[in-house]
């Protein structure tokens, strides 16, 4: 009978030694001879893997932007033929399209304002330029195209010489079908680029096209905003559904800013249809409806938009903008933080910091505000801080009437600009100016509270009391919520004598904000002036107790409250 094998023979033990006694991979030698001469001798290994990791990095990088490219709607701008005699002075076909994607490029960053800064993403086409022999993404993505036979859209064209004249014309070709862009005679190569770029925004991206000519057309006297609305119509009848909502809502821009105010409602009824999560089409609507002197289904419009959440900074930050000028200035702080804490570095969210803490009465924080806003680009004619009135509240009359000027320089006579010089020019002793600028700016918004009282402030500073009286009536009458045309009202009344009555008004001031201090300094000094020191004291030191407070500035983000455990 054989014997039974061993499964352990003791004699084994040094063979086994000898046969795993080299040094393991990221494991030292079991003969201690440190780790200096087990680096070295894995040296290779080591590079080779790291090699490995980098090359499968990268590998992944760029297989990310091949399908990122693949996934982006392109369109491909092909170098445009010239006669020779332009060649010779330098514009070479690949110059001539270079010059004339700078250009298109120009008018998307001069574009006041984009869907992609509101957080919806844009169907519009990319623009990139062909260069034969040059390597890069695109170009492998347009082989990826060819090998796939995936469709591709081209611009192409040319420049002719007609007498005196260039003329460009451009062509949109795809695997289907070829057309005619746009075609433009001009004797000056930049003009004729410029004419260019905009067929080609018309084809790629209308939206931004329409934005151009807005700007532009915002200017005239009476605007008719013929390109803008041609535009817009093009847009309607050839982009993604989803934008829709975008087109009809400029459309009661453009048609309010005409005063056909029955048209505009009707616009922006259809875009709040089309577009229900979009909450600034119903405070546009509230304007148009402002307009029509219907300020109770205006607010009623401005309660609906702030019932609608914002899904970005900037719709979060338009709508903390909206809370302030509703009086709701504790929502209105909650919405603005948040949008600086989504975007803590986008001019909006500045904006809307600075609109809010001015209706705070947090002055000196609401100019660093603006001025931080301003400083990260915040310069679009939608998008304007209040530091015009901000300079004038704090006594700066200087600094108030450069940002005013800066304001319409850059965007127009608009409401937010005549009002800022009204103010300004009030801080600085021009009254009767003040006067005209106020009733300029309620003239294209009836609905401006602080427009109204801001009138009536100028009168009182000319001296006429009765008529300063009366519009701070009607300042009340379209916004009651303004502290200072209660205080206005009130010291109207002490100028024509009536003090008695002004104690009323000043109590009114500090039951609408208790956080205005003009209201209990003048109430104190009302009822000190009329033998009731007692009662005025109270009131005086709770002023310098709400001017040292407002002087504290807020923080930028809220302070969570620590709840106490019970039991």
């Amino acid at each position: 009978m054989p014997s039974k094998r061993q499964l352990f023979r003791p004699d084994c033990r040094d063979g086994m030694t000898a046969r795993f006694g080299a040094p393991l991979l990221f494991g030292f030698a079991s003969d201690g001879q440190g780790a200096l001469p087990w680096l070295a001798q894995n040296l290779f290994a080591i590079f080779t893997i790291l090699l490995s990791v980098v090359l499968i990095a990268a590998l992944a990088a760029l297989l990310v932007a091949i399908v990122r490219e693949l996934r982006r709607s392109t369109m491909f701008l092909d170098p445009i033929d010239v006669p020779q005699a332009l060649d010779a002075r330098g514009y070479s076909p690949v110059v001539v399209a270079q010059r004339l994607l700078d250009a298109l490029l120009a008018m998307q960053r001069k574009a006041p304002m984009f869907k992609e800064l509101l957080g919806i993403q844009s169907s519009a086409a990319m623009v990139d330029l062909q260069i034969p022999g040059r390597i890069s993404v695109q170009a492998l993505v347009r082989t990826v195209h060819r090998l796939l036979r995936i469709p591709e859209a081209h611009i192409g064209g040319e420049i002719t010489c007609e007498g005196e004249s260039l003329e460009l014309t451009l062509r949109r070709r795809d695997q289907r079908s070829a057309s005619v862009v746009g075609v433009h005679r001009n004797a000056d190569i930049g003009g004729l680029l410029a004419a260019g770029a905009e067929d080609v925004l018309r084809a790629t991206d209308p939206w931004v096209l329409a934005h151009h000519y807005f700007a532009q057309e915002t200017r005239d006297q009476a605007p008719e905003f013929t390109r803008t609305l041609a535009t817009l119509e093009h847009m309607l009848q050839h982009s993604d559904p989803t934008e829709r909502p975008w087109a009809l809502n400029m459309q009661g821009i453009c048609l309010m800013q005409q005063r056909q105010l029955l048209q505009a409602v009707e616009r922006f009824r259809d875009a709040a249809a089309a577009g229900p999560q979009l909450p600034f089409i119903h405070q546009n609507w509230a304007s148009a409806l402002d307009l029509m002197g219907r300020f109770d289904e205006a607010r009623a419009h401005r309660l609906c938009a702030l019932g609608i959440p914002g899904r970005t900074a900037n719709l979060i930050a338009s709508n903390a903008i909206n809370a302030s000028l509703l009086h709701r200035h504790d929502q209105a702080l909650t919405l603005a933080r948040r949008a600086l804490a989504l975007a803590p570095n986008d001019s909006r969210a500045w904006n809307a910091w600075g609109y809010v803490l001015f209706g705070v009465h947090r002055l000196e924080q609401a100019a660093t505000a603006c001025e931080r806003g301003l400083a990260l680009g915040g310069r679009d004619m939608f998008w304007s801080p209040p530091l015009a009135m901000v300079y004038a509240a704090l006594g700066r009359p200087e600094k108030a009437l450069a940002a005013a000027l800066d304001e319409i320089e850059r965007a127009g006579e608009t409401e937010e600009a005549l009002k800022g010089m009204g103010f300004a020019r009030l801080a600085a002793g021009d009254a009767r100016g003040a006067v005209s600028n106020f009733e300029a700016a309620l003239a294209n918004a009836p609905g401006a509270g602080d427009a109204a009282y801001g009138r009536a402030d100028a009168l009182l500073a000319l001296g006429e009391c009765e008529l300063a009286l009366a519009h701070y009536e009607r300042a009340v009458a379209i916004d009651p919520f303004y502290p200072q045309a209660h205080v206005g009202w009130a010291h109207a009344l002490l100028g024509l004598g009536r003090i008695e009555e002004a104690p009323a008004r000043f109590a009114v001031a500090v039951r609408v904000d208790s956080a205005y201090a003009p209201a209990y300094r003048g109430w104190g000094d009302t009822l000190k002036a009329l033998g009731h020191a007692d009662e005025a004291q109270p009131l005086l030191r709770r002023a310098e107790a709400v001017e040292r407070s407002n002087r504290a500035p807020l923080p930028l983000r809220s302070i969570p409250i620590r709840r106490r455990k019970l039991g």
